[in-house]
């Protein structure tokens, strides 16, 4: 299942000064939300700050709380 596209406000960057939120950013971000089960993809569009999950047996909701959780987003 795919999700909608979900808004987020910051991320953590631990590259850039500037907090730009660039493409190794959202990579990074990205790489952690597929070693979560259930996740079988996910789509970071970083200027736009949105990100769409593809999920299998897992709740859309249930994910983002897990990412919040261990920092993902802030």
């Amino acid at each position: 299942m795919t999700t909608p596209w979900y808004d987020y406000s910051y991320l953590p960057c631990q590259f850039c000064v500037g907090k730009n939120h660039c493409a190794q950013c959202g990579e990074e971000i990205r790489q952690a939300l597929l070693g979560m089960a259930g996740v079988m993809d996910a789509d970071m569009d970083v200027p736009a700050r949105r990100l769409r999950l593809v999920l299998e047996g897992v709740d859309a909701d249930d994910i983002i709380d897990q990412a919040d959780a261990i920092g993902v987003f802030l």
